[in-house]
């Protein structure tokens, strides 16, 4: 049976500061939600594939987060037939466990119909034990998206937390109940290419968002 943990007051302000500060820094048709996919919470905005997000609702295809069968997925061409023959074992298992929806099968062979739901855009983190940890939590998200930690206080050496923030390319951003300043603006982040990897992170935002909206919907705080 799993434990769930009460947040703290003071927790829970630093998560609303870091979801303000995404809204914030985040490109406009941004859509946001929160999770820890890397192993620490962080609030996290996407661009959505308008398309590929409509046909998964249309279908009911959630967020398709197994890295074998994404990597399956990756080595074929979008929206044409590979022959069976043509695959490994190792891709034919994965596809066979690919959720319904992301590859349809023909006479002419398997062709991919699943791409990634959206593009990554930013990962807040929320520094509630000081800067120099929040940069460090930030870095894990360098590979995929723009990066920034928000503080609810100025730090003690103001200067050098600009200086190390604005190196790494994490923004740095001052929370106060009624306003936000940011203090080192986030690098923007350059797509290279799509790695199996990099699509798994955009599924696990993918699954922050539906589960935001889900929690809207309920009426859940």
């Amino acid at each position: 049976m799993t434990t769930i943990r009460p947040v703290s007051p003071a927790m829970a302000a630093a998560h609303a500061g870091a979801v303000r500060a995404a809204a914030l820094l985040a490109p406009a048709g941004t859509r946001f939600g929160s999770g820890a996919p890397l192993g620490g919470w962080a609030a996290l905005a996407g661009v959505p594939d308008s398309q590929e997000t409509a046909r998964r609702e249309r279908i009911g295809l959630g967020a398709v987060t197994s890295v074998p069968v994404l990597a399956a997925l990756l080595g074929l061409p979008h929206g044409l037939p590979v022959p069976v023959a043509a695959l490994s074992d190792r891709e034919r298992r994965a596809l066979a466990a690919a959720p319904a929806g992301c590859v349809d099968r023909g006479p002419d062979g398997i062709v991919r119909q699943a791409r990634p739901p959206l593009a990554p855009a930013l990962a807040v983190v929320a520094a509630t034990r000081g800067w120099r940890a929040g940069l460090e939590r930030a870095g894990r998200f360098a590979p995929f998206c723009a990066r920034a930690i928000v503080l609810d206080r100025e730090p003690r050496d103001l200067l050098a937390a600009c200086v190390e923030a604005d190196f790494y390319g994490v923004g740095l951003v001052l929370a106060r109940p009624a306003s936000l300043e940011v203090l080192v603006a986030p690098e923007p982040h350059q797509v290279r290419r799509i790695s199996a990897r990099s699509w798994w992170f955009a599924e696990q935002v993918h699954q922050a968002i539906i589960t935001r909206d889900e929690r809207t919907e309920a009426g859940a705080p």
